[in-house]
């Protein structure tokens, strides 16, 4: 038994939690899932890998200023310059199939 009145010892109610993740961080993952997803959708929707590569890029750029943590801020920042290239690559894709289309 304790021997302390009114029952088991529990915290004080204002003890302060995990802190709060950073913004980079997230701007970090927000990078990597951009260029994930414009380097998938690329080359069948060009203009959404083109406009996700560009976002992810600069939030990749913005959370490698901000943050430590390299490993998902330089992937996020590859992947993300993949889908500017691999968006290009569908619009000429798609521009040739057009073309081909008309004659």
């Amino acid at each position: 038994m304790s021997n302390q009145p009114g029952g088991p010892n529990y915290p004080a109610a204002s003890t302060p939690g995990a802190a709060p993740a950073s913004s980079s961080n997230g701007m970090a993952i927000a990078s990597l899932v951009l260029g994930i997803i414009g380097t998938v959708v690329g080359l069948f929707i060009p203009i959404i890998g083109v406009i996700g590569g560009v976002v992810g890029l600069i939030l990749g750029i913005l959370a490698r200023r901000r943050s430590l943590s390299r490993g998902i801020v330089l992937g996020g920042i590859i992947l993300s310059a993949i889908a500017i290239v691999v968006g290009i690559v569908g619009f000429i894709i798609n521009a040739i199939a057009l073309a081909n289309l008309m004659n």
